[in-house]
């Protein structure tokens, strides 16, 4: 018995003596490494132990020094993206090997409930051709990969490593479980880009913005009693998810960001875009991104009942998340009142979010314009007699429903500030408002409700961002 226990001793010691590096679960087979860039590897070995790294992509070895924790990082140059597999092998003495690595674009997405929401769907809450996308998955298997890190919390202390996920290909099963807006966004763009895709999703239903921030940038820009209050906010306290979902991959090297978040800040419409601008510049110094370069694309939060579809909470939110695009570069909006439901916060209709999320991204990042891709926001109104005639921005190359069709979603007041559902009607470049309840209109509002029937949009299917021309925040 004693020679066992001897022996087993000797086995264990052996092995401490050569083991293998250990990679974060971000890194590994199957991945997307960031093109044309100096992507970071990173990982552990015993202390003070040469690390060497051998890429398929270029010849030689790339070698540096665990330090004295084991902690080791180096930089690799990566090629142009292509269709090419690769390997990379990492060894302190015994080799660990990631292989069917590709080349291409990295994007993460990150947010709550609606970036969450899987393409299956939920129970009693389907994606909308979810089927299309699932069975068709395999033909992307060496095109789109796939990330989802696992859930975790970490209240103001940077966790290392996630608490797990691996890289996927595109497949049935794989698809089937993965963000709709993130795996639908790399859908989108595969055929024009043509280029591999990694998806690197991050979220978490029902949590806030803060959650998602380290302590150094709220106190950036919140009062103690803010943050304080924001303690007491949700259950998921402020840099919880940050330091547990967010900081265990900002070393991965991506091409930008992907964000739908905002219904769990609602009430937040007076210093949400303040939060949200220091997020956006927060992580991308995380990410090494010194110029702005990495964009940053948004949904508008989904319209919905919010207890009371008559309230104006989300219209008065959307106005903050616009505010937010002035203070963000580099970034943009996709409007959403075409894809909502009133009695379900996550709506269907998820495609229409993830392609005009790619659209802005061809135009910005792949140089494939030609589309309007910009929702159109209101730009001035003026007064008529009992009519009220408006004109907008981002027009392209024109508005409708037209030819004399109804517009759905405006309403007018008097000098009352009582809201009455209005008729609309393109006339020209402007659309004409009335109601037969208003004589002496003076205020003119579109989609402004936290639910309304609306069909505005240009004509190539860009919705009209909800507005006003009041500031009547008492007025319903």
């Amino acid at each position: 018995m004693k020679k066992l226990i001897l022996a087993v001793v000797a086995m264990l010691l052996t092995w401490g003596a050569s083991a293998t590096v250990v990679l974060p679960k971000v890194l590994g087979s199957n991945m997307v490494l960031q093109q044309n860039s100096d992507v970071n590897l990173w990982g552990k070995a015993d202390a003070n132990k040469k690390v060497t790294i051998i890429v398929s992509w270029q010849k030689g070895k790339i070698q540096t020094v665990a330090d004295s924790d084991g902690k080791w990082a180096v930089k690799v140059a990566t090629p142009a993206a292509s269709w090419d597999k690769h390997t990379i092998t990492i060894s302190d003495g015994e080799a660990v090997t990631l292989e069917d690595i590709l080349i291409g674009d990295v994007w993460v997405t990150s947010g709550q409930s609606n970036m969450e929401m899987p393409v299956k769907g939920w129970n009693g809450q389907p994606v909308e051709n979810a089927n299309e996308y699932i069975y068709s998955a395999a033909k992307y298997a060496d095109k789109i990969r796939l990330f989802t890190v696992k859930k975790a919390r970490s209240y103001n202390a940077d966790k290392e490593d996630c608490d797990g996920g691996e890289w996927q290909k595109a497949s049935p099963a794989s698809v089937a479980n993965m963000s709709a807006v993130g795996y639908l966004f790399a859908y989108n763009l595969i055929e024009s880009v043509n280029i591999p895709l990694g998806i690197i999703t991050s979220n978490w239903g029902g949590t806030r913005i803060e959650s998602w921030m380290p302590m150094s940038a709220l106190k950036d820009i919140l009062t103690d009693e803010q943050i304080e209050a924001k303690h007491n906010a949700h259950s998921i306290k402020p840099t919880e998810l940050y330091c547990a979902m967010i900081a265990p991959i900002r070393n991965f090297t991506a091409r930008g960001f992907l964000w739908y978040q905002g219904c769990s800040n609602l009430h937040d419409e007076d210093h949400y875009d303040v939060m949200m601008a220091r997020m956006v510049k927060q992580w991308r110094e995380d990410w090494g991104d010194k110029d702005n370069s990495m964009p940053f694309y948004y949904a508008m939060i989904a319209p919905h009942s919010y207890g009371n579809s008559r309230a104006i909470d989300y219209p008065q939110f959307v106005e903050c998340q616009l505010r937010a695009l002035e203070q963000i570069p580099n970034s943009a909006m996709a409007g959403n009142t075409d894809a909502a439901d009133e009695f379900c916060i996550h709506p269907a209709k998820k495609n229409e979010i993830a392609q005009r999320m790619a659209a802005f991204a061809l135009r910005d990042v792949y140089g494939q314009g030609g589309v309007d891709v910009i929702a159109p926001t209101y730009a001035s109104h003026r007064v008529n007699g009992s009519n009220i005639f408006v004109k907008f921005n981002n027009t392209g190359a024109g508005l409708c429903p037209g030819s004399g069709k109804p517009i759905a979603g405006f309403e007018i007041a008097g000098a009352d500030k009582v809201f009455h559902s209005a008729e609309a009607r393109l006339e020209g470049n402007e659309v004409k408002v009335w109601s037969n309840d208003v004589k002496e209109p003076v205020a003119v509002r579109y989609a402004f409700r936290n639910y309304i029937p609306c069909n505005f949009m240009n004509i190539m299917g860009q919705p009209v961002v909800p507005f006003r021309t009041d500031n009547w925040n008492d007025a319903m």
